[in-house]
Formats: structure tokens, sequence, C-alpha cells
């Protein structure tokens, strides 16, 4: 594929409608399609086609191998990417990475961690840790042949090393999007159209940290919309019929836990 591509036109296979909203706000020209991603054949034309047309796109057999969570598990197995077999123990934390892939090299914007109460980004963990994560995270992306676009990583941390649990192509569902940028300003939508345009992005330290809660409807919104309530950064709509979520920063991981968990029985109503 040439580099001297239109940059401001992408290829989405089956649209997230998060990424189309951010291309047409960014100017950004979408070519659309929609496949059954697990079936190979049928992907190589619609891609062949459009990178014929000068656009971005993966190969046929990263994105099927994606779209099969099994196929991904025994690739982790056969490469040895993750310690023990892949046996996850009880009690190991939960994390979620976030990458970036363009041409290949893949950035990792974001460890977010399932804690008890939700989720929490960054994720509280040491340096080596944060490292080990994401070269485990990119050398799984490296060996699916990922070239552009978003991917979503989970993986357990044991006593012996990350383990990986799954990953697909694509940005992560809410209120992940809305943590990074709650936390340190890394706009994931963003980067995802700008990777697909076949730019670089800059990693984005976050500054401080930033915790999310489940809602279950009803909730009440009256006193909690984003900027009313100190600390809120987003709440989910109150005509939502499928559960929310609350979005808080806080300057520690301790901080974050005690406001998520207050403001989360303030817009309830749940004091329990």
């Amino acid at each position: 594929m040439k580099e001297d591509n239109d940059v401001r036109r992408i290829f989405l296979l089956n649209p997230d409608q998060r990424l189309v909203r951010e291309a047409a706000e960014a100017g950004v020209q979408v070519r659309s399609a929609r496949a059954d991603t697990r079936d190979e054949p049928a992907l190589r034309a619609l891609l062949a086609e459009a990178a014929d047309a000068g656009l971005f796109v993966n190969s046929a057999r990263s994105l099927a191998l994606l779209a099969d969570q099994d196929a991904v598990r025994r690739l982790v197995r056969d490469n040895r990417l993750s310690p023990g077999g892949g046996r996850v123990p009880p009690g190991a934390l939960g994390l979620t990475v976030e990458t970036l892939s363009v041409h290949g090299m893949h950035q990792a914007v974001g460890i977010t961690a399932r804690m008890p109460y939700g989720l929490l980004h960054p994720a509280p963990l040491t340096e080596d840790s944060a490292a080990e994560v994401r070269a485990v995270v990119t050398a799984l992306l490296d060996l699916t042949g990922y070239q552009y676009g978003p991917a979503h990583t989970s993986v357990a941390l044991t006593p012996h090393g990350p383990v990986i649990t799954g990953c697909r192509a694509g940005l992560a569902g809410d209120p992940v999007p809305e943590l990074l940028k709650a936390a340190g300003g890394c706009d994931l939508a963003a980067g995802a159209v700008d990777v697909l345009c076949g730019r670089l992005v800059d990693a984005v330290r976050p500054g401080r940290f930033a915790a999310a809660a489940v809602l279950n409807p009803p909730w009440r919104l009256e006193s909690a919309e984003v900027g009313v309530l100190p600390h809120v950064r987003h709440v989910s709509p109150p005509d939502a019929l499928a559960p929310g979520h609350l979005v808080v920063h806080a300057d520690s991981p301790e901080v974050a836990a005690r406001r998520v968990t207050s403001l989360k029985a303030l817009v309830t109503g749940d004091a329990g």
C-alpha cells in the first residue's frame, strides 16, 4: 500500500457509530462495508477492493482470527504468551488494554482495572507490571497480523505474570473511552480515526485517576448532571433502558473508590 494515500479517508468494516460520528466531526470521509468477520474468503474481496482504493485495511486472516476468541486463546497458548498455560487463579486482577495500531505498530494507550465497585483508570500497577502487560498485548497483536485501528484486550494479572484472556478488534465499550478522557484527555475514538488514516498517535500520560460504576435504571440526574456535582465527568442519559454508568475523577485510587461509591448512591438513591 502506498504511503501517499489520501489520509482523509478511512475504511470501516461493520462500522462502529462512534467512529462514524468522530470521522464526520473531523472531516474524514468514511467508506464502509458489512460482512461476517468469521468468513475469511468473503472478507478478502471486500478488503482487496478497499486497499485498491488506497485505504488502510487489515488482512482477512487477522480480522477473522480476532473475531474467534477460541482461536485467540489457542494462539496465546501455542506461542506461550501467558504463564501457567493461560490459567487464571482466583483473585487475579482483571485488566483491559486499549491499543491503537498503524502500519503494524501498536500503541497501548490505556490499561484499566476491574475493581469491586467498577472500573479504575489507569490501573494501579507498578511501572514494571504495566510494561509487561503492554509487551504481551503488543506481541499478541503482532502474531495476529493486525495493522490498523483500535483493539481491546482482556488480561488477568497473576503472580506469575499477565495472562491474556481475550482480544478483539474495535473500540472498548462504554465507559472505558470516558475513563481515558477523564483521566488524561485521551480521546480513543479520535485516535482510532487517526490510525485508520495512517497517522501515528502520541501517547497521553494520565494526570489523575478516573473511576466508573454501573447504574441500573432508573437513576436520578436532577443533581448529578456533569458540572453540577463535583468530580463527575459523565453520567449516562436518564432515559437509558439498559444499565448506564457514572464516571468521576480523583487524585488517587482510594479517593476514586470512595467518590464513585458515594456518588453512585446519591444518583441512584441507594445508600446500601
